[in-house]
């Protein structure tokens, strides 16, 4: 398993998995918007919204995308495959 830190300070999104990872994503401060999507999501649009402390699974073949939903957000995600 490895565990990767992203720091999401501006309003792009950034891509988490690849969908050929499975992993456990948890939002550790701030808040922050997420989608499953195979092309990266327009600048601006809105996704799922995480709070502090919570926790997502993703499994193969999601391809999992962020961005902060304020001023920025922390991010730790496991991958287990």
């Amino acid at each position: 398993m490895a565990t990767q830190d992203f720091n999401l300070t501006s309003s792009d999104w950034v891509q988490i998995t690849d969908g050929s990872q499975q992993a456990s994503i948890q939002v550790i401060d701030g808040q922050a918007y997420l989608r499953d999507s195979a092309q990266k999501p327009a600048k601006g649009t809105k996704g799922h919204h995480l709070n502090t402390r919570e926790w997502l699974g993703a499994t193969t073949p999601q391809i999992i995308w962020m961005r902060p939903a304020g001023n920025g957000a922390h991010v730790v995600v496991t991958f287990t495959t």
